[in-house]
């Protein structure tokens, strides 16, 4: 598989801003043209196979204290209400469809929790953590393993995220079915408080084979200006802001 070398970071992508990532994790993901791709995962550990008895949490780790500096026209609250399908492939038929079909969706994300001395918007990245949503007869537990910003600049911004779903059975509390999820997602921006999305998600097994991709765009609009997030999800973002800031010997932007 072909591999482009961009180690530009614009979620800060294109320029390596202040998150100090290894050089190995400057991955070569494009979302202009061919987006690519892992092309196999490794497989689910036992403990959120088909059958385990679901312990919450038994795979997090204590999330690392990594920050990313964010465009301001990225920060905020942003709303999306529809996305365009722009590509379908199932890895199983082979099947290839590239016609647009306009979806409705109703999600809403973050960007940007503390302000550095500067001015300068920054956001926490809390890896690896564990969500979950309420299903009819399954609970569905999202285990976010990796979330790598590639590329932020004052055009565009990228990121590479690897997240485990497990879904859990009401009645037995075992697993139902769990598989596996990389998402590759950029946005731009448009103008003042509009931004496109460009995002691709291919699913993979719990062995790790891939299944389905789908590639979406949604043009969004922001909902709120940003504004400081000092507590979130029961973490102190105040303090671990000073402590990365800190950590990094950049007390110059200690706000």
């Amino acid at each position: 598989m072909r591999k482009n070398i961009l180690c530009l970071v614009a979620f800060l992508q294109t320029l390596v801003l202040s998150t100090n990532l290894p050089a190995s994790q400057c991955l070569a993901y494009t979302i202009e043209g061919k987006i690519e791709h892992q092309e196999a995962l490794p497989k689910v550990e036992s403990a959120v196979r088909k059958g385990a008895k679901y312990r919450v949490g038994v795979n997090d780790f204590e999330a690392a204290n990594n920050w990313v500096q964010v465009p301001a026209w990225l920060s905020g609250t942003w709303i999306v209400h529809e996305e365009t399908a722009v590509l379908r492939h199932d890895f199983k038929t082979g099947q290839i469809d590239r016609h647009p079909t306009t979806f409705i969706t109703t999600q809403e994300f973050t960007y940007g929790n503390q302000k550095d001395r500067q001015g300068n918007i920054w956001h926490y990245i809390g890896v690896p953590y564990t969500s979950k949503t309420r299903m009819a007869t399954t609970e569905d537990f999202h285990e976010v393993k990796e979330k790598d910003f590639l590329v932020a600049t004052e055009k565009q911004v990228q990121f590479r995220s690897v997240v485990t779903v497990v879904r859990v059975s009401h009645l037995s509390g075992r697993v139902a079915q769990s598989f596996q999820q990389e998402s590759i997602t950029g946005y731009k921006p448009v103008s003042d408080g509009v931004i496109q999305l460009t995002a691709s998600t291919k699913t993979f097994d719990s062995d790790g084979n891939a299944v389905y991709q789908q590639d979406n765009q949604a043009r969004i609009k922001r909902y709120k200006h940003y504004a400081d997030v000092d507590n979130k999800d029961g973490k102190n973002l105040k303090e671990l802001f000073i402590q990365y800031l800190t950590a990094k010997g950049l007390t110059n932007l200690l706000p």
